[in-house]
């Protein structure tokens, strides 16, 4: 299964036309993608959607994620989810703890250092052991957020996108009640921890040319990373569950 990705104008119309979804464009021959082929699917722009369609992708268990024109995440449609496994209990656990909310926030913290500090090291800085995370979040914000803030965004929101999809398979519904009370989002945590890879093929971007890419590049940026991502999502689930298993 790969994931769908529409780029929105007005007049743009998604409809089911089993066991497919329709995409009808304007002055373009309509396109079928059938949803067993589909993973998730990220909108942009103006796109109209039927709820025949929309409950279609929830009955696929299909994430569909719509994109605000900054490339943040203006709305969400889950699918059904599986049942749930150890992973999610566990984390449901530790979430009922009076301070499972604080251990969790240390594990991330730990998580996120580890990150910044693999990224500093490929990015060849001798002291890549010892700069602090704020450091090089402040190098990074000069000279890459605040010139390319929307093209951080949208590489977090397609991570975002992806992140929902592998924990609901891990058996984690983000819209669970105890997840809920405690506002946790580990989509959105795992997004920014995942980030950091992708920190270092920004700057390269950006030194080739310092103007604002397009919506292709960014998506051909991504999926050609598609697979070190699914890598960095286990090694962090599992990372995760051990910490889980040695917190209960």
């Amino acid at each position: 299964m790969r994931p769908l990705y529409i780029e929105g104008k007005p007049g743009c119309r998604v409809v089911l036309d089993e066991p497919a979804l329709r995409i009808s464009v304007p002055d373009k021959a309509d396109r079928l993608f059938p949803l067993a082929r589909i993973s998730r699917v990220v909108c942009s722009g103006s796109v109209e959607w039927t709820m025949g369609a929309l409950l279609a992708c929830a009955d696929a268990g299909i994430v569909v994620l719509i994109l605000s024109k900054t490339g943040e995440v203006r709305a969400r449609w889950l699918g059904v989810s599986r049942d749930r496994q150890l992973f999610a209990q566990r984390l449901l656990d530790l979430l009922s703890m009076p301070d499972g909310m604080q251990r969790y926030e240390t594990w991330r913290a730990a998580m996120q250092k580890m990150a910044a500090r693999s990224f500093a090291r490929r990015a060849g800085l001798h002291d890549w052991r010892e700069i602090p995370v704020a450091d090089l979040l402040s190098g990074l914000r000069l000279n890459l957020m605040n010139d390319w803030p929307n093209v951080v965004n949208r590489i977090e929101s397609l991570l975002y996108g992806e992140m929902t999809l592998l924990l609901l398979e891990q058996g984690l519904d983000v819209q669970d009640e105890s997840v809920q009370v405690n506002r946790l989002d580990l989509a959105a945590d795992f997004s920014r921890l995942l980030l950091w890879d992708f920190y270092l093929p920004l700057l390269d971007m950006k030194g080739r040319s310092s103007a604002l890419p397009g919506e292709r590049a960014l998506v051909e940026l991504y999926q050609g990373r598609s697979d070190r991502v699914g890598i960095l999502f286990r090694g962090t689930v599992n990372k995760l569950h051990r910490f889980l298993m040695g917190a209960s």
